[in-house]
């Protein structure tokens, strides 16, 4: 069942959230890393594509080779596992589409977005990357093995970083007060309690 919500997450949360992208703006909205990026952008991104291809490959190795578990849960196991992979589907899809032409993956600072705060980011300022963490806690749910875990947190690491370093300090100087107002009322990942 892990490979089936990779699949639906690639599906629905990369693929169908660029072609909807370049519908609506003409534009892919993915901004790779360049020569000029930071030493950090560019090892968050490296970590961020390790922790989905190793995730992708476990969880296929999982299915097709049928590798031991460290852990088996049982069948309430397997739907909690399956619940959160389509909860983190849908936050992060709707996420996206609140960002509407916004929405991009990758920063390029010579590049000038709106600051999005109404919807869901009225009370998260990150919650594309809620539901990325949520869907892989599902994943590690569905295949509870170390090198899942490994993974999911490479992700996890990666997400922390690229937030920290590179996306909220970009927003910080494009958008200024603004950014620092919006950041003091709302939760980096989950609403302020």
């Amino acid at each position: 069942m892990s490979l089936v919500m990779l699949l639906t997450f690639i599906v629905v949360a990369i693929i169908g959230r660029v072609i909807f992208q370049y519908r609506l703006t003409g534009d892919h909205g993915i901004r790779t890393t360049k020569s000029t990026s930071s030493g950090i952008e560019k090892i968050s991104t490296s970590l961020i594509i390790i922790a989905f291809l190793g995730a992708t490959v476990i969880s296929a190795l999982f299915v097709f080779v049928g590798f031991s578990l460290d852990l088996k849960f049982d069948i309430y196991g397997q739907i909690s596992g399956i619940i959160l992979c389509m909860v983190g589907i849908v936050l992060t899809s709707i996420s996206q589409i609140q960002m509407g032409e916004n929405w991009r993956i990758g920063v390029d600072s010579k590049e000038t977005t709106d600051l999005v705060t109404n919807g869901i980011y009225s009370v998260i300022r990150n919650p594309i990357y809620s539901g990325v963490m949520l869907f892989g806690l599902g994943l590690l749910i569905l295949v509870p093995h170390i090198t899942m875990l490994l993974f999911i947190g490479i992700g996890y690491i990666a997400i922390e970083l690229h937030v920290r370093k590179v996306e909220e300090p970009y927003l910080r100087k494009l958008h200024g007060k603004n950014f620092i107002d919006y950041e003091n009322t709302t939760g980096r990942y989950a609403p302020k309690i």
